[in-house]
């Protein structure tokens, strides 16, 4: 008498038991164990609604076992870097899985998905256009650099013809910009500026008013690039500048006369259509370990005669992911896990010229957690933000998938 076929266990599950449990699992990276168990839970998967994608991954880079922390699952993974990605220098992010990298100090530049392994080659030196005048009429001189990255910015993802990447750079101009479809493709295209307008972060940010790269400065001034009509189909990238007609605010001269052992430093994010900014307090005595103390958020108001910065004394229901590049603001009431009101932070502060030149032997990461309701949390649960990282070849930074 024959024996009947064997039946794996998983196969007496209903498909609308196992549809409910993919429900229950938020995280992409649970999904994708969930779905290499058996064919049965592979094949059911695909019909439960999508993972809810707005809360990042915190990409913790390091040489010999990289990992993500995630805040739906509350675990920190191993995860698998694309060849070319493991032990480079993380200086940009984009949603869908695209992270900025740089091989060393120099070169290396490129947009890697880490989930597709797609690589997008950007270019390793900066043409600059100067004006100049002689006596036949104005002329532009160009001249050819090597560049040094900080953070790179995208304006859609890396693959689309319409991309156009915007980079942060230690240069003479500190801005630089590069588009796929266009003559200059060999080359970062980057115009000389104020150099009194110290660049604290760059967004992409699609407003009413002005869509574009947003420039903040460290006078809280805002600048926005455009990418400008082109006269052929190959014709080189041209940015116009637009600058918004800020007044300054009541307070600034406050935060400008700080003595020299307190350091603010400034983000942009994009919430509920408009611009914030963040500005963050640290202690900055060489002597003693820098640490954030305070968080102030403002909002940027539009009236006819202008745009201010008018601080808003809370988040409102929402929760804020900082780091230079890839800021994000996200709705608690969409997120059981998150906490309104909530700050998580980097180490980015202290990241200067020397340790991107030490090709990131020494990056600090002690300070870094959560910040609520005006008080820094010094010790966050397991769930809320890993206890200890050390990282050796970059800084962390927020990766949506």
């Amino acid at each position: 008498m024959a024996r009947p076929p064997r039946r794996s266990w998983s196969d007496g599950l209903p498909p609308e038991l196992v549809a409910i449990i993919v429900l229950h699992l938020n995280c992409l990276a649970d999904r994708a164990c969930f779905a290499a168990v058996c064919r049965t839970w592979r094949s059911a998967a695909p019909y439960a609604d999508g993972p809810q994608r707005g809360v990042p991954w915190l990409l913790l880079p390091t040489r010999d076992a990289p990992s993500f922390f995630s805040l739906h699952s509350g675990a920190t993974r191993h995860l698998t870097l694309p060849e070319g990605v493991r032990g480079a220098r993380l200086c940009g992010a984009h949603d869908g899985g695209w992270v900025a990298v740089a091989a060393d100090p120099w070169r290396g530049f490129a947009a890697v998905n880490l989930f597709t392994g797609v690589r997008v080659p950007l270019p390793e030196r900066l043409r600059l256009e100067v004006p100049y005048a002689h006596g036949y009429g104005p002329v532009t001189v160009t001249s050819h650099h090597p560049m040094l990255v900080r953070t790179i910015v995208f304006s859609v993802p890396p693959t689309s013809p319409d991309c156009i990447a915007a980079a942060h750079v230690s240069s003479a101009c500190n801005i630089a910009f590069w588009q796929p479809e266009t003559m200059s493709t060999t080359h970062w295209i980057a115009y000389r500026r104020d150099p009194s307008d110290v660049i604290q972060d760059i967004i992409y940010h699609r407003s009413a008013l002005l869509q574009g790269f947003h420039v903040l400065t460290n006078r809280e001034e805002v600048l926005v690039y455009s990418p400008m009509a082109p006269r052929s189909p190959c014709s080189p990238l041209q940015m116009a500048c637009t600058r918004y007609s800020l007044r300054r605010r009541d307070d600034y001269q406050t935060d400008a006369a700080m003595p020299a052992t307190f350091i603010a430093t400034r983000y942009l994010v994009e919430s509920r259509g408009k611009l914030l900014m963040v500005v963050r307090h640290c202690t900055g005595n060489p002597r003693v370990r820098r640490r954030t103390r305070m968080f102030r958020i403002f909002e940027m108001s539009l009236t006819a005669l202008g745009a201010s910065w008018v601080e808003i004394p809370e988040l409102s229901g929402r929760a804020l992911f900082l780091r230079r590049g890839c800021s994000r603001a996200v709705e608690v009431s969409e997120f059981k896990i998150l906490k309104e009101d909530t700050i998580y932070f980097l180490d980015d502060v202290s990241l200067d010229l020397s340790m991107v030149l030490n090709n990131g032997s020494s990056y600090c990461n002690a300070d870094m957690g959560m910040y609520r309701k005006g008080e820094k949390i010094s010790r966050p649960g397991a769930r809320q933000f890993p206890r200890e990282f050390t990282a050796d070849c970059s800084p962390p930074i927020w990766l949506v998938p």
